[in-house]
């Protein structure tokens, strides 16, 4: 009787492995025969440059004759549950905070590709979210998506005003441990008051010092094949002392940064480095070019309404003329 148990029990357990691995084994040939994402969530976070979309009538942006801009990270981690609990909310508080920006970068708008199946819950609520408050143009978030397996880049750029077009770059160094995700930047083109503006967004490497440095350049570089005379933005998640957060001027990887910036014709908008997130380190940062003038500056806490915080970092807001 004993063994017939056993026996029994046995072939019910190879029965589940073998379903398992069954069903695990059309997700992944279904993942990868679709690309991923669904053909709702794809066209949802393709880029949108032109089209027939209502004109928002918060602002004329042919009368304006300044820009307001803002920075932000969104703090999505889909392997901490911790943060992935309210995101939804935190998600709708960062949206509302930016609602009156002309320009919005985000970072961490991740799409996770396991393999089997892609999750893309923070990149799809963030979308609706921002194009809910009139945010009717953005570069593509699937640009950076894993094809089998990774973390995208998480990085977009949100605006009302027109694009003209987009570039999206991977970047070609990175550390061992980022080996899976597919961090670059992305350049969004502008025509604002009748004079040609790049607004470039980006996400560095988290785990190396090494592969930020060489990031920065790499930004440097496409800053360099822009037009003469281009009005340049650069903005986002640097990372810098990501391990010892600091405020410090005497960073040694934050000088580098600071010269690969110069050397391109960019300066720093905060050039005191003060907190901009809950570590208590400065991590983000904006450029930019000496034909961009900077109205106003201030790094902004928004909050949910529970009133907890909308994310781990804080918001860098300007207000920017073009010269």
């Amino acid at each position: 009787m004993k063994s017939q148990k056993s026996l029994w029990l046995s072939n019910i357990k190879s029965f589940c492995a073998f379903l398992v691995c069954a069903v695990m084994t059309f997700l992944f040939v279904s993942n990868i025969m679709t690309g991923g994402l669904d053909d709702e969530t794809r066209l949802l976070l393709h880029q949108i440059i032109q089209g027939n979309i209502t004109k928002s009538k918060n602002r004329s942006f042919s009368e304006e004759k300044s820009l307001r801009l803002i920075s932000h990270n969104l703090w999505c981690d889909f392997l901490k549950p911790h943060v992935m609990w309210d995101v939804s909310e935190r998600i709708e508080g960062l949206a509302e905070g930016i609602k009156d920006f002309d320009v919005a970068l985000i970072q961490e708008a991740y799409i996770l590709n396991t393999g089997v199946a892609v999750v893309s819950k923070c990149a799809s609520l963030l979308v609706k979210a921002m194009e809910k408050r009139g945010f009717h143009y953005r570069t593509s978030i699937a640009d950076f998506s894993a094809p089998y397996f990774g973390q995208s880049g998480g990085i977009v750029i949100f605006s009302r005003i027109q694009l003209i077009n987009t570039f999206s770059t991977r970047y070609r160094h990175y550390s061992v441990p980022q080996v899976a995700d597919f961090r670059g930047f992305v350049i969004g083109e502008f025509l604002f008051q009748h004079q040609r503006l790049y607004v470039i967004n980006t996400h560095l490497d988290p785990h190396g010092v090494d592969a930020r440095v060489l990031q920065a350049k790499e930004i440097a570089e496409a800053v360099q094949n822009l037009s003469t005379g281009s009005h340049i933005v650069v903005a986002g998640d640097f990372n810098i002392d990501n391990h010892h957060a600091t405020t410090s001027n005497s960073s040694e990887e934050y000088k580098k940064l600071l010269e690969t910036m110069r050397v391109v014709g960019l300066q720093s908008v905060f050039q005191d480095r003060m907190e901009t997130s809950i570590e208590h380190g400065n991590f983000d940062a904006i450029f930019t070019s000496s034909n961009v003038a900077v109205v106003k500056k201030e790094i902004i806490k928004l909050r949910t309404k529970r009133n907890s915080s909308v994310s781990d970092h804080f918001g860098l807001a300007v207000e920017l003329k073009l010269l």
